[in-house]
């Protein structure tokens, strides 16, 4: 053999070999991430006829850990006005692909009784934000 036929031998090699490596990757992202799913049904209390707050966190988040007295205090006052749920996304990512892409946490999700979702803010809010989306959203409280 000639060294031009070895040099194009190994370029041949090292393309398939990228191929193989190609066709691997988009086969484990369409598994990993598939169609968007309605999260709707996969939410607890979806019967609810109460508003949500889905609030999609990890746990090492610092600005994820300042929205837990937050929420604490806003389910405890508003009870009776909206119902709040947490999520691990890092421990149950299945649930926070559900929502769609996450580019950063905290992800508050705004949701209607009947599971719609309706606004979505990325990172900290404090109880009186959340209070002043909820009533902007039309949403008693």
């Amino acid at each position: 053999m000639t060294t031009y036929s070895k040099a194009g031998i190994l370029v041949i090699i090292v393309a398939l070999f990228a191929s193989v490596a190609l066709i691997q990757h988009y086969t484990i992202t369409q598994s990993q991430y598939g169609p968007e799913v309605d999260p709707g049904p996969a939410l607890p209390g979806v019967a609810a006829e109460l508003p949500r707050l889905v609030n999609l966190k990890t746990q090492n988040c610092i600005h994820c850990k300042r929205m837990v007295p937050v929420l604490r205090e806003l389910e405890e006052q508003y009870a009776d006005a909206f119902s709040i749920y947490t999520f691990d996304v890092g421990v149950s990512p299945e649930i926070g692909r559900s929502f769609g892409t996450i580019r950063t946490v905290p992800t508050l999700v705004f949701m209607d009784q009947s599971g719609r979702e309706v606004y979505r803010f990325e990172g900290y809010m404090s109880k009186s934000e959340v209070l002043e989306r909820w009533r902007s959203l039309g949403l008693s409280v």
